[in-house]
């Protein structure tokens, strides 16, 4: 699940080299005694990135089916309701306990478990693979911080300037429906009468969905994508049209898609699975704080979630929210060139975490 609202990068103003295994092969001769360097992997896979690539989604399939299995037993076990009841009740609030038990179960199934299980069968060491290393320094820490407060600004102008982009009447109709339900789960699942309340939503709807969406997508269908293309620039970008198209949202969809390339260019340089889950839980945190603190101060919780964020939004302005998208593209681009440099620094971007111990033929 996923709060966040939801772009096109300009790629010479990065000016960020995507194909840097030969920089970074200078670099650990000139300092050879980092003990962050990983021997680089040149030749090809026995079994194609393709067939890796059948694997994962085969995978992410079987979870899905395995996934709805589950919470449909797990949701009558817990509601004493049959099946039928699910897609209606999953609004209400009253069973808000119970969605936040089947949400967390569904997505670890869906997503966790099929990268883990991928990353078992292409690595020795899975949890590695997916970048769960301890290489980070507080720098990156505190940079990460000003990237994902920055980036509310982005993704709240994009948002606005996905909402303006002309559809037929025939599509937004589907498409504002799409927004509403998944508005009326979310409001459901998120009802914070009490601190400790607060703190479960938290959990459910921030930690959990940055834990094992970011084990899913950057830690296995990125670097896959990446190795598979030989470009990191097409395997992020597929990566966020796909972390974003997946989560059926419209009007969130450029703004989303543009938080995916932002997390995927951290993953890439960082390498460290935990920066990215830091990134994506403050990111969901942010909007769930907003949503607790406002319904504290009386407002309803649907009007909160149709409403654009008070501490960022442009007025509807379209001039001022084009500056202030644009201002804030700029303040992200230089912020990930900071993250870059310091990555290069403590020797996180010449990790290679995909090398296995063993002579594994995905490898």
């Amino acid at each position: 699940m996923y709060i966040a609202k939801n772009c096109k990068f300009t790629l010479s103003i990065l000016d960020i080299n995507m194909n840097e295994e030969n920089q970074l092969e200078q670099m650990a001769q000139r300092i050879p005694e980092n003990r962050f360097n990983q021997p680089q992997s040149s030749s090809k896979p026995t079994i194609g990135y393709g067939a890796q690539f059948g694997i994962l989604i085969g995978l992410f399939g079987f979870g899905m089916i395995v996934s709805t299995i589950v919470a449909a037993f797990l949701w009558i076990a817990i509601t004493h309701t049959d099946i039928f009841s699910l897609q209606k009740n999953m609004s209400n609030p009253v069973y808000a306990n119970q969605l936040k038990i089947v949400q967390t179960v569904s997505t670890l199934l869906m997503f966790f478990l099929p990268a883990l299980v991928y990353a078992a069968i292409v690595n020795r060491k899975p949890l590695r693979h997916l970048g769960f290393i301890s290489v980070f320094s507080k720098k990156q820490l505190l940079i990460i911080i000003g990237i994902v407060i920055t980036g509310l600004f982005l993704t709240e102008g994009l948002g606005e300037l996905n909402q303006i982009i002309p559809i037929p009447k025939k599509w937004e109709l589907i498409f504002r429906n799409m927004e509403d339900s998944y508005s009326d789960s979310v409001v459901a699942m998120a009802t914070m009468r009490n601190f400790a309340e607060y703190i479960s939503v938290l959990i459910v709807i921030a930690l959990i969905p940055a834990v094992v969406e970011e084990s899913f997508f950057r830690g296995a269908l990125q670097q896959l994508f990446v190795k598979w293309f030989k470009n990191a620039w097409v395997g992020i970008i597929i990566t966020s049209i796909i972390f974003s198209a997946i989560h059926i949202s419209y009007y969130g969809f450029i703004a989303r898609a543009a938080l995916g390339i932002v997390l995927g260019l951290l993953f890439y340089y960082g390498k460290n699975i935990w920066l990215n889950i830091l990134a994506h839980f403050l990111n969901n945190a942010f909007a769930v704080t907003q949503l607790y603190i406002a319904t504290k101060n009386g407002k309803l919780p649907k009007e909160i979630m149709n409403s654009n964020l008070p501490i960022i939004s442009t007025g509807g302005s379209f001039l001022i929210t084009l500056l202030s998208t644009a201002a804030a593209l700029l303040i992200v681009i230089w912020l990930i060139k900071l993250f870059k440099t310091e990555s290069i620094h403590i020797g996180a971007a010449e990790i290679d975490t995909t090398i296995s111990p063993s002579n594994n033929p995905f490898e």
